[in-house]
């Protein structure tokens, strides 16, 4: 054989060697786990770890929650009963939550009510530990009580001269913050000095006054102390919290109506007592902490499985990418980039992070180094709510439910072109009830509610109520009503969800299609799927074909190597 055409066979081999390996590299790449062990024999752990993920994590969300549901509980339970302590005239019938509201705004009208409002707060908060059905003390550490402080925001300038249509402002905004002390007066039927409670009294010896025409806010703040005892036990040993107070008088829009609204904002604080009981629930809350530990083990197990398997995967994208520039002479194309990205494992890594970081929130809650309930929830529902959604890709290893989630994958461009377009319109028609609807309707008061409005209309919720709250004063505004909403709702309701539909059936028709002729290879199929084996036989037959080569020429050097490449090749892809 003359030496040039031994060259070239030589050169050609560990080419023609490298294609077949890589070929299988990736069929094996994008098989499923069932497919991989027929395949390999390789028993699919990151599958059998999501699922059993799934109940731990599910359980550890039940728990958390019902610990959560009684800190709510106790929270929004605490805020009502401050209500009726420190709110004159404060009736259940604000507490409720019905619609459209059986009852007006919880204010004041005159000067009158407000000054008896402020002085009501004010003999409440000092006789709170006396007449308070819960537990709340000042917030001294000695048990003394702290003063009340008030805090007056108002225009630097403010004189209204309404008989004449003349005002004179300075819109320069002061706040005056100041502490309420009790003003000493002598009781001639008792012959002794009491302290009273008058804001009136007090500021005028103060030399202090409230101007109504520019004043903008008045604000009481204080602060109580208690106990949250919940389920006593040892495992449940109860809370402290420090609940700072506002009650906020709102004038800011000078219309007569002067709002009053009690926020409270609450501190975890240190406990120092303790629990005695006949039962040892100790080891109780030791198998809770490592429960959650175990979820954080799990998560963390997980985390480093799903990480490992897009970094291989995206070593496999740069040698494919480098065999098509170098090997079949055109790059590879970007949607082909894209197919090596699993953006389930994206899904799962990001459900893990939160997974961990929200249980290592709950182990500090539990050990009461830590209040952070809001956001232990959010992240462990939310990654709750992404490990589930992870259950359809397993699904989809099934015909029947693939169909569903191919037509969701397939549809989802067309249906945010379709968004876009739906979204240009709902927003014109959202700005345009809030502007001239708005005065006059309570469903279209602030943008925001305006949007909910006219989303609830769109899946047919309270449509008769949405017509009916519009008081008819024979104002085109009532008709302009009307002919809006027909309009709304007949273009969204009867076109746009209908053709909303017709997008998704039409990608669903495609698919079945696909599932009756074929689906469409793409540029990486129709490159792998050269290899003709099937999965039981995709590791079987190609080593024993490169061992027998390489026992066949053993005797030649340059054929030596190239089955070292090779064997080295498969056992690292192995």
């Amino acid at each position: 054989m003359p030496s040039g055409e031994s060259n070239s066979i030589h050169s050609d081999r560990p080419h023609c060697q490298e294609g077949d390996l890589l070929r299988r590299k990736l069929k094996f790449f994008f098989m499923n786990p069932c497919e991989k062990w027929r395949a390999k024999r390789r028993f699919p752990w990151k599958m059998v770890l999501q699922l059993v993920k799934i109940f731990f994590v599910t359980a550890q969300l039940a728990l958390f929650g019902f610990d959560r549901g009684g800190h709510v509980d106790f929270l929004e339970k605490s805020n009502i009963a401050f209500k009726h302590l420190f709110l004159e005239g404060w009736q259940p019938s604000f507490e409720t939550m019905p619609y459209p509201p059986a009852t007006g705004a919880f204010a004041v009208y005159t000067i009158p009510e407000f000054f008896s409002s402020v002085n009501y707060a004010l003999r409440q908060y000092n006789l709170t530990e006396k007449v308070a059905i819960g537990t709340y003390h000042f917030s001294n550490p000695n048990a003394t009580k702290p003063p009340v402080v008030m805090c007056n925001t108002f225009y630097k300038i403010g004189k209204i001269s309404a008989h004449n249509q003349s005002f004179l402002f300075d819109d320069t905004k002061i706040e005056d913050c100041f502490q309420l002390l009790p003003v000493i007066e002598y009781d001639e039927s008792t012959q002794s000095a009491v302290a009273i409670y008058d804001v009136e009294k007090f500021l005028l010896l103060r030399n202090k006054s409230i101007n109504f025409d520019s004043i903008i806010s008045v604000e009481l703040k204080f602060s109580v102390k208690t106990v949250h005892l919940r389920k006593l036990s040892k495992v449940h040993t109860p809370d402290c919290f420090r609940f700072n107070i506002s009650i906020f008088y709102d004038n800011s829009l000078h219309n007569g109506q002067m709002t009053v609204a009690l926020s409270c904002s609450q501190e975890m604080l240190k406990c120092n007592g303790k629990v005695t009981s006949d039962v040892d629930e100790g080891p109780l809350l030791t198998l809770v902490t490592i429960f959650d530990a175990i979820v954080i083990l799990v998560s963390s197990v997980s985390l480093f499985l799903c990480c490992r398997s897009l970094h291989r995967g995206n070593q496999l994208r740069k040698e494919t990418s480098v065999f098509f520039e170098e090997r079949l002479n055109h790059p590879l194309q970007v949607h082909s980039h894209f197919e090596f990205v699993n953006f389930w494992y994206i899904m799962i890594v990001i459900n893990d992070l939160m997974t961990i970081v929200g249980s290592g929130l709950k182990i500090r809650i539990e050990n009461k180094e830590s209040a952070a309930y809001e956001a232990c929830g959010v992240l462990l529902g939310t990654a709750n709510l992404l490990v589930w959604f992870g259950v359809l890709r397993y699904l989809g290893f099934f015909e029947k439910y693939n169909i569903l989630i191919l037509t969701m994958k397939k549809s989802a461009p067309n249906i945010l072109r379709f968004l876009v377009c739906a979204g240009v319109f709902y927003f014109g028609f959202t700005v345009c009830g809030w502007v001239v609807l708005g005065p006059y309707h309570l469903k279209f008061r602030t943008l925001s509610v305006a949007s909910e409005c006219l989303f609830a209309l769109v899946n047919g919720d309270e449509l008769y109520v949405t017509f009916a709250t519009i008081p008819n004063t024979g104002s085109y505004v009532w008709w302009y009503s009307r002919v809006f909403l027909y309009v709304f709702i007949s273009f969204f309701i009867y076109v746009v969800l209908s053709v909303f539909i017709s997008v998704i059936m039409d990608t669903y028709e495609t698919i079945k299609s696909y599932y009756e002729h074929g689906f469409p290879k793409t540029e990486l199929q129709q490159f792998y799927d050269q290899i003709t084996d099937e999965a039981h036989e995709l590791f079987t037959q190609h080593p024993k074909q490169s061992r027998g080569s390489c026992c066949l020429c053993g005797c030649i050097p340059a054929c030596i190597a190239s089955c070292r490449n090779c064997a080295s090749s498969r056992d690292s892809m192995e």
